[in-house]
């Protein structure tokens, strides 16, 4: 079984990052995203992300804009993101 945020975050500025990436409406989330919409400095944002790696995983596909994408590893990878994941490396192993 997949560990649980809610076993391991207390902190209340943590819980409200968790929170958001738990949002069903969202299948990951950026940085500026996740600041702009909790009201927290990006750099807080970006270290409370990396500070547990056992909980949150990075896309490896990037948005759009280039960001990177961030998920809880509790919510694992649906088709869609199986879907971007092989196009884009379709699309860079083929582009010369």
């Amino acid at each position: 079984m997949r560990a649980s945020w809610r076993d391991t975050i207390t902190d209340p500025t943590e819980c409200k990052i968790f929170e958001a990436l738990e949002d069903p409406r969202w299948d990951f989330r950026t940085v500026p995203g996740l600041s702009k919409t909790l009201g927290i400095p990006e750099d807080r944002v970006r270290d409370i992300l990396r500070r547990y790696p056992h909980l949150v995983r990075q896309s490896p596909v990037p948005d759009s804009e280039g960001r990177d994408l961030f998920s809880l590893v509790s919510r694992g990878r649906n088709l869609r993101e199986w879907y971007r994941i092989t196009r884009a490396f379709v699309t860079k192993s083929t582009s010369v």
